[in-house]
């Protein structure tokens, strides 16, 4: 009696358990975006259109960019002095819209980060190279990959005006942390508060540190929305913890409506299309 295995065609057996054709979508292909800035907050000289570059699609959600870093980035150009004679450090940055306006605003140093993952960090210097690529060139900013929570010293490095070029060691800007740190769209990830409000604490310039800031130490930029309305207790945690556990003063600077990122999503579609914007810094020692 035959084996009844040894009957059936290998062929058949190879197109009995191959997908068809057209069963598998090929992945999203890369995007870019040109932002716009308002005509009235550009200086001479500088871009009045940054063109940003997106992946088709990642796992991080580096693939979109986000109405909060587009708001944040209308913010600066309009309080150009935030940034100004400044070090600023962005929090995963994705596209980097805010440090590329941060340039345009006289940024003197910037560090744009994301996971360290090829994908991001490759695309976002592909955004400085299109945009800006003799700033690049010349150090004035550089890109790295950070995961948040972890050994600050590389990035804590690159805070030094002229210093810490892709990660060589500073002594001086490892102690005086940045003036100006940006978190646009990144309190969602609710399991990360801890880890991110550690890197805050650790890369703000402190007061009296000697910073550009000045005798009050640095600030951060947090701004997003509730893209999950029934959540919003658990991404408000993340301000509230700034203040509590941090000791940070907490100033709301913006409240906008924009239109929702994803209109299919559930929930009131108000509070999933409103962008909120705060600042957190050191109480004043001035009186």
């Amino acid at each position: 009696m035959s084996d009844c295995a040894s009957d059936i065609d290998e062929g058949l057996l190879d197109s009995f358990f191959q997908e068809p054709e057209g069963y598998f979508k090929p992945p999203p292909e890369p995007t870019s975006v040109v932002f716009e800035r308002q005509p009235q907050w550009v200086t001479d000289g500088s871009p009045a259109c940054i063109t940003i570059n997106l992946l088709g699609t990642h796992p991080l959600w580096g693939h979109h960019l986000w109405n909060a870093a587009k708001t944040f980035a209308n913010y600066l150009d309009e309080n150009k002095s935030i940034v100004q004679g400044k070090t600023v450090l962005e929090l995963g940055a994705a596209g980097a819209l805010p440090s590329l306006v941060s340039a345009c605003n006289g940024a003197t140093k910037l560090v744009i980060t994301d996971y360290p993952d090829h994908d991001l960090i490759d695309n976002i210097r592909k955004n400085v190279q299109v945009n800006m690529a003799s700033k690049l060139h010349n150090g004035t900013i550089q890109v790295a990959g950070f995961k948040w929570g972890y050994d600050i010293e590389q990035i804590a490095a690159m805070s030094s005006i002229g210093g810490g070029s892709d990660g060589d060691s500073g002594k001086e800007g490892a102690a005086a942390g940045f003036d100006v740190l940006i978190l646009c769209d990144l309190v969602f990830n609710h399991s990360e508060h801890t880890a991110l409000l550690k890197s805050l604490d650790q890369l703000m310039a402190k007061p009296g540190s000697g910073s550009g800031c000045g005798a009050n130490g640095g600030e951060a930029y947090v701004f997003f929305t509730h893209h999950r309305p029934w959540l919003a207790d658990k991404d408000m945690a993340f301000i509230e913890r700034a203040r509590d556990e941090l000791g940070l003063e907490v100033t709301k600077v913006v409240e906008e409506y924009t239109g929702a990122m994803f209109e299919d999503d559930p929930g009131d579609e108000r509070v999933r299309g409103t962008v909120h914007g705060y600042r957190l810094a050191y109480p004043s020692t001035t009186s």
